[in-house]
């Protein structure tokens, strides 16, 4: 199942290879990915982050969200399943200027709707010091595993 396809009320997902130069740096504001894993934090520029990024895609899938107003507004990165596996790894970040809006909520009901029956399980790590995304996650009713530094959490539909 493609997240290309995935759509919110105030989300569109797009090809991340559309997002402009500001859009990515926004994207990659030091604040933004502070929690993130250290390759987040390293791409000082255009080139860089898209290089980091076409990386990134040749071992998930990763789209960009872009607002109603079509502006670039975040990213997502979810896994590709192991062989035989059912279990994606969920990745996301939006940039600043799109916090405190409620899109992250938005932006997990959108893809729990889009893999409700599918038999896959969303898993995402969030480091203790990120409390917004735990919050997030655990509304959605993603359940929590302490591991280290970060806490993983996970959902699959009930069934």
């Amino acid at each position: 199942m493609s997240l290309v396809d995935l759509q919110t009320s105030r989300l569109q997902a797009a090809p991340w290879q559309g997002l402009a130069e500001a859009e990515l740096a926004g994207l990659f504001a030091p604040k933004v990915v502070q929690w993130l894993p250290a390759g987040f934090q390293t791409p000082e520029d255009g080139g860089a982050r898209r290089a980091f990024l076409e990386a990134v895609s040749q071992q998930a899938e990763v789209i960009a969200l872009r607002n109603a107003a079509g502006q670039g507004i975040g990213l997502v990165i979810l896994s590709h399943p192991e062989e035989g596996g059912s279990t994606r790894n969920l990745g996301y970040l939006f940039a600043g200027s799109a916090w405190g809006q409620g899109l992250a909520s938005e932006l997990i009901a959108g893809l729990q709707a889009h893999f409700r029956g599918s038999g896959v399980t969303l898993s995402g790590g969030v480091m203790q010091e990120n409390g917004a995304s735990a919050r997030v996650l655990e509304k959605a009713g993603f359940t929590p595993v302490h591991s280290g530094a970060e806490i993983v959490y996970s959902w699959r539909e009930e069934g």
